[in-house]
């Protein structure tokens, strides 16, 4: 039997914009109200600024596919993350973005996921080590298991996923404390930033605070950086090696040492905190649906004891439940874009609805459009019962026509067209690895708090107080 579980309701649709933006203030998601998703676009006027909400899928791939440079990325994006990753691939336009997709390409083409499985392996090695500790340390965990921070656990991994991944060494304690804290401190000030930026309100020392922040991770990251290149070890080839050797087919040039600096940036920060905010919700839906656990439990021990990079692909159902994950809880929750060029028209379905844009309406050069995974993976014309964890919708023989038909159009964690993200068959590889080797060794439960995480959309999907689960050893389920 399908669950509901809980999610942040919208707003009602009669709430103003300055109550939208009081409720934002913490979490995007309290920009959004009850309409938002049932409409095809929406329109709003946020003091002068012309803002769209695009949730036609028609009109999606006319703004993410077909028509890119006309819709590139708003500056807001560059704006806000700047600080962080500087002019790396994910905020900036045109040709230069052209060029380093090209080289980052190369780059992953080189990394290939077999290569870093390794890797990947010797993080979730680290993991099992550090949850086996945790629960050790409490008292009572032999028999009733321990409840911990699920949250916290994948975020250390997955950012150890990374570093292994790209710089080939471990992250270690002390430093993973510190650049976790300045990031989530970053994201905090980053939503308000932009919503003081909307509103047209003072917004320097939000921003003098960020660059500190920033300043923290990027300096740990530059210093890392150095630490690898100046001990080059024969026959070591990671993501770094593969980004340092890329040379652009078109211009002849290779990444600077800012530049790699800046996509290095990103590649960390994109690479854990998104795989981090996925790995949670999953853990948490598993908690939740014992059913859904125990099918994927069954599934994980039908495959060899010590799981490589061929035997994942037999996952399955592994795999739909991580892309029933990213349906419900996708990492990323918003996206903007910017019209340039010339004014134009935007034609979507007439909808009888109280905040339906007309079926026609005009777009002037510098309004800004924003799609929402969020929004439009939990859509009432889209997926069948939206807000329920059903991974048979991603698996053939099971899915509806309908879910069939969304999983092409209506399901974009990791964006569409050309700007999709370049490591989502290596988010999806990280992914069932942890989710296996976790399921292999732990029965997942909700923590003692009933109320459940307390979801915030930010610059990424994340609990405001962590994500608490009581793992129970599997040696501890099989002799009871």
């Amino acid at each position: 039997m399908a669950i509901t579980p809980p999610w942040p309701k919208p707003l009602p649709y009669t709430a103003n914009v300055l109550r939208r933006l009081k409720r934002g203030w913490s979490s995007w998601f309290g920009l959004l109200n009850e309409w938002d998703f049932r409409i095809a676009l929406g329109e709003l006027n946020l003091l002068g600024l012309r803002v769209f909400l695009v949730n036609d899928r028609t009109l999606l791939r006319r703004v993410l596919v077909q028509e890119v440079e006309a819709f590139p990325k708003h500056p807001y994006t560059l704006w806000i993350l700047e600080p962080l990753i500087g002019r790396a691939i994910f905020s900036v336009n045109g040709d230069e973005w052209a060029r380093q997709r090209r080289l980052v390409d190369q780059a992953f083409q080189v990394a290939q996921l077999e290569q870093v499985f390794p890797a990947m392996e010797a993080a979730k090695d680290a993991m099992l080590e550090r949850l086996a500790q945790q629960l050790s340390e409490q008292a009572d965990c032999s028999q009733q298991g321990a409840e911990i921070d699920i949250e916290a656990a994948m975020t250390w991994v997955t950012a150890d996923v990374i570093v292994r991944t790209i710089l080939s060494r471990p992250v270690q304690e002390g430093e993973a404390r510190e650049v976790f804290e300045a990031f989530g401190r970053y994201q905090r000030k980053a939503a308000r930033a932009l919503i003081l930026r909307f509103a047209r309100l003072p917004r320097r020392w939000v921003q003098r605070s960020l660059a500190r922040d920033a300043l923290v991770i990027r300096q740990w990251i530059q210093g890392v950086i150095e630490e690898r290149l100046a001990q080059p070890e024969a026959g070591v080839k990671d993501l770094l090696g593969a980004l340092l050797a890329a040379v652009d087919p078109q211009t002849g040039t290779s990444f600077t040492a800012e530049e790699l600096v800046d996509q290095i940036c990103f590649l960390f920060l994109a690479g854990h905190e998104t795989s981090a905010s996925a790995l949670s919700s999953a853990c948490w839906l598993l908690a939740l649906d014992q059913e859904a656990q125990g099918q994927l439990h069954a599934e994980v021990a039908s495959l060899p004891e010590v799981l490589t990079h061929q035997s994942l692909r037999q996952l399955r159902y592994g795999a739909a439940v991580f892309q029933e994950t990213l349906r419900l809880y996708p990492p990323v929750s918003f996206f903007i874009r910017e019209r340039v060029h010339e004014d134009t028209d935007l034609s979507v379905p007439s909808i009888e609805c109280p905040q339906q844009a007309p079926a026609i309406s005009r777009c002037p050069v510098g309004s800004l459009l924003t799609f929402s995974p969020w929004v439009i993976h939990r859509h009432d014309d889209y997926w069948p019962e939206p807000h329920q964890f059903r991974p048979e919708r991603f698996l053939d023989g099971t899915a509806t026509d309908q879910e069939i038909l969304c999983r092409k159009e209506a399901w974009l964690p990791y964006g569409l067209g050309p700007r999709k993200c370049p490591g989502a068959a290596f988010a999806q590889q990280e992914a069932l690895l942890v989710l296996a080797e976790l399921i292999k060794h732990f029965q997942f439960f909700p923590g003692d708090d009933s109320s459940g995480p307390e979801w915030t959309g930010r610059l990424t999907l994340r609990s405001a107080s962590g994500v608490a689960l009581r793992l129970v050893p599997r040696s501890v389920v099989k002799n009871r």
